[in-house]
């Protein structure tokens, strides 16, 4: 955050000089102390955000293969007038407990199309498919299994 909010500060300065760099060390540092202080962010949240930085990379790979399959058998309902959409509730409940893991999954399954994520509560997932066979083992998807990953990373670091 700290280094993000320095190129920051030069990207909107507009040019790099010592006077610049030196103010801007400076406010930059005012300014990560003040989040720390008072929105709930620490240097250990942030080590492990960057853990998480070559995962994040690899999940929107795999988010971006899912949504072009997605979108291809969704537009086999929308376009196919002989399959008759049949929408299914599904719930179910995966071991995530990473409040920022438990957001990438959520969006992820509503950007994912035929699937929408209608409510999370107590670490329980309840979603709208367009198909059941869009539902069929979502308990389980590849979504799942990714976030598990970064998790275990994550407790290593703890």
């Amino acid at each position: 955050m700290y280094a993000a909010l320095f190129i920051l500060w030069i990207i909107f300065n507009g040019r790099f000089t010592p006077e610049v760099a030196v103010i801007g060390l400076i406010v930059s540092a005012l300014i990560f102390l003040f989040i720390c202080r008072f929105m709930d962010h620490s240097i250990r949240k942030e080590k492990m955000l960057y853990l998480l930085i070559p995962w994040l990379l690899k999940y929107f790979l795999i988010l971006i293969t899912e949504i072009i399959k997605a979108n291809f058998a969704t537009a086999a309902f929308v376009l196919n007038p002989k399959i008759e959409v049949e929408p299914k509730i599904v719930t179910f409940k995966p071991d995530i407990h990473y409040g920022f893991l438990k957001v990438v999954l959520a969006n992820s399954i509503t950007l994912t199309p035929g699937t929408v994520t209608v409510n999370i509560e107590d670490g329980e997932y309840t979603v709208h498919c367009l198909d059941p066979d869009l539902a069929t083992d979502i308990g389980d998807s590849v979504f799942i299994r990714e976030i598990m990953k970064a998790q275990d990373r994550l407790d290593k670091v703890k």
